[in-house]
């Protein structure tokens, strides 16, 4: 695989953004009892002192990854495969010592892979994206590690497609954060799927288009994936600088700008309407079960930024979703479509928040798409920012060193070096 100089340095950027996002989650309680479970040595694990066995190092990175909710996504790709590419290509990396090249290489070939196959399907409506067509970016990561060439990678990806998850679009909003493990197991299950081939296992001939067009999703278009050939779907990902759910974004960076004018009282709040387009509409608890369901509801993320001051991860910890003050405004949060704004899609990505004040007087903002899209890229200093932000509490002052190496990953003759600077002291 050829790759442009501006591709592998977006790809870098990718990296850093989303090793940052699994040192964060690693902070997290569930995911260190599960890494002290599994951690029977193997491989290192980013952001831990701990070790496991190359597959469940892949889970764990994954699990971890998302559970922040600070990961990249893809809107061609309908989800978010750097995760999914990540978390093997890290694992596969670590155990065969590879040059950080090759590193950066299997995330974009994983990336491309997963993304290819997001694009050209039709996922139900019923499924989460997390932990289906991301195997796929998996084991093209993990076969790139290995060097197989293409033939040898399809064999890969056609074991791989029957290896994907039935995932719950619904698990999330329902407070489950079994949602979280989803990129996890898909990433375990892509490096399996590579172990399998290599075993002589078999998948089915064109199990790609049967289990992402008629098992998973509803449709698989061919063509589709075939013109999607040489598309660099990596350079079309979006960023995030808050901790939750892309959908309830557009609604942040409203209250935001309204707040950038005048301070706003929460007292003084009569109610605040959100419309949106249909899938962000979706988005309407007002009473979030547990931390994933309030990254997922946008009355909560717009009620939680007023009260906390921010969106970051404390900001959807458990005191958060239960602080009474924040429950209550969150309740005065209606969220509706607006057909309109549906039709637009997917040029367009309209949200606007209506605030309705106890006075009377209302103030309003429309907004399209959010900071961190493809065509409105978050300056390199913002992502420095939210690197250190996610990295800070776990390794402290030594965040700018691992920003640099795993920005520029190709100048690292050994990716031993990468996760050296991530375990804590």
């Amino acid at each position: 695989m050829t790759i442009p100089p501006a591709v592998r340095a977006h790809a870098g950027l990718i990296l850093a953004d989303t090793i940052g996002a699994i040192i964060a989650g690693h902070a997290q309680p569930e995911v260190q009892a599960i890494a002290a479970r599994h951690a029977t040595g193997g491989v290192p694990l980013l952001g831990s002192r701990l070790a496991a066995p190359p597959p469940m190092a892949a889970f764990i990175t994954g699990l971890a990854g998302t559970a922040c909710e600070l990961d990249e996504g893809n809107y061609p790709a309908g989800g978010h495969p750097a995760i999914h590419a990540i978390a093997p290509a890290l694992a596969e990396a670590a155990a065969g010592d590879a040059t950080g090249e090759a590193l950066l290489t299997a995330v974009v070939a994983g990336y491309e892979a997963g993304a290819r196959v997001g694009h050209a399907m039709a996922l139900r409506p019923a499924a989460h994206p997390h932990g289906t067509w991301g195997v796929i970016g998996a084991a093209a990561a993990v076969a790139s590690l290995r060097g197989h060439d293409a033939a040898r990678t399809l064999g890969a990806l056609e074991v791989a497609a029957s290896l994907g998850l039935a995932t719950s679009a619904t698990a999330s909003l329902r407070g489950g954060s079994v949602r979280n493990a989803y990129a996890g197991a898909a990433a375990q299950n892509g490096l399996l799927a590579v172990d399998l081939a290599e075993a002589g296992i078999t998948g089915e001939p064109g199990g790609i288009a049967v289990v992402f067009g008629q098992v998973v999703g509803s449709a698989f278009d061919a063509a589709r994936y075939q013109a999607s050939a040489g598309r660099w779907f990596i350079l079309e990902s979006f960023l995030k600088q808050a901790s939750c759910c892309r959908e309830t974004q557009g609604a942040l960076e409203a209250i935001e700008l309204l707040l950038a004018e005048a301070p706003i009282d929460p007292a003084a709040i009569a109610g605040i309407e959100v419309a949106t387009f249909a899938s962000a509409a979706t988005l309407a608890e007002t009473a979030p079960a547990a931390p994933i369901a309030g990254r997922f509801s946008i009355p909560f993320t717009v009620a939680t930024r007023i009260i906390a001051g921010h969106a970051w991860i404390e900001a959807f910890g458990p005191a958060a979703i239960a602080d009474p003050a924040t429950r209550a405004l969150a309740a005065k949060v209606r969220v509706v479509e607006d057909p309109g704004y549906t039709a637009r899609q997917p040029a367009d990505r309209l949200c606007r928040l209506t605030l309705r004040l106890a006075d009377g007087s209302r103030r309003e903002r429309i907004v399209r798409g959010t900071p961190g899209d493809p065509d409105r890229p978050l300056p390199e200093t913002a992502m420095r920012e939210k690197f250190r932000r996610s990295v800070v509490p776990v390794l402290g002052e030594r965040w700018a060193g691992l920003w640099d190496m795993a920005r520029a990953p190709d100048r690292l003759a050994r990716t031993a070096a990468l996760f050296d600077a991530c375990r804590p002291g």
